[in-house]
């Protein structure tokens, strides 16, 4: 059952000016607003990161700006009080991601990694999520339902999972006309770990993590229990 606490939201686009979320702190605000409003209350801000198009220590530069620009708007108002916010990053899959100090894209200062995956089967999948979890870690693979090769391959899944990986989905697709009978019967089926709001726009893809939550019922429990574990470092 859902109470006055949804928990944390592990995939936004909240931090202004940095990718194609939220254009300024202005929009920024707003969807803080009804993050707050709907009973989030722990915020990680996962702006898009893919190592072909930015080196790691100059995305990590523009993040912190954006956060600092965020940050000293938000003094201005009341709309984030008792919130926690966790710098993160969407990462773009790349095979090569393991030469890198992937704890530097964690979320805030836990072992999970929100990772992004391609269109068709990426080279050497397996083997490169194997090698993070060996270091220590967690890949939780971002909205898996719009990747027919992972929500149609229930093995791939299981293997995936035993080997500790997290599934996460977007809220959004638990109403989608194409694709909410899959993404509930994945989450039913215990294969999807995390619900994410995903949010760019207050308008276009708004913050809708207590709606998908009342719709799936006694599902949403054990969700909400598994955002917190996430921003807090605990084992899913």
């Amino acid at each position: 059952m859902i109470n006055n606490s949804i928990g944390a939201d592990i995939h936004t686009h909240i931090l202004p000016g940095i990718d194609d979320g939220a254009e300024n702190t202005d929009i920024s605000l707003r969807l803080i607003a009804s993050e707050k409003e709907t009973g989030v209350t722990d915020l990680v801000l996962t702006p898009h990161f893919n190592m072909s198009d930015v080196a790691l220590e100059d995305f990590l530069s523009r993040r912190a700006e954006a956060f600092a620009k965020l940050s000293e708007k938000l003094k201005e108002t009341d709309a984030s009080s008792d919130m926690r916010f966790h710098l993160a990053a969407e990462v773009r899959y790349d095979p090569h991601l393991i030469k890198l100090d992937l704890e530097k894209l964690c979320i805030g200062n836990t072992s999970y990694l929100l990772l992004e995956t391609t269109g068709s089967f990426p080279f050497n999948f397996e083997n490169t999520l194997s090698f993070m979890l060996s270091r220590g870690i967690t890949p939780i693979l971002a909205h898996i339902e719009r990747y027919e090769y992972l929500r149609s391959d229930s093995p791939l899944l299981e293997r995936l999972i035993d080997s500790g990986v997290l599934l996460q989905c977007n809220a959004s697709s638990v109403f989608g006309k194409n694709r909410s009978s899959t993404v509930i019967k994945l989450i039913k089926r215990g294969y999807v770990d995390l619900l994410a709001s995903d949010c760019h726009s207050p308008v276009y893809r708004p913050p809708n993590l207590f709606e998908a939550y009342k719709k799936l019922k006694k599902e949403s429990e054990r969700l909400i229990d598994n955002s917190l574990k996430v921003v807090n470092d605990k084992l899913i």
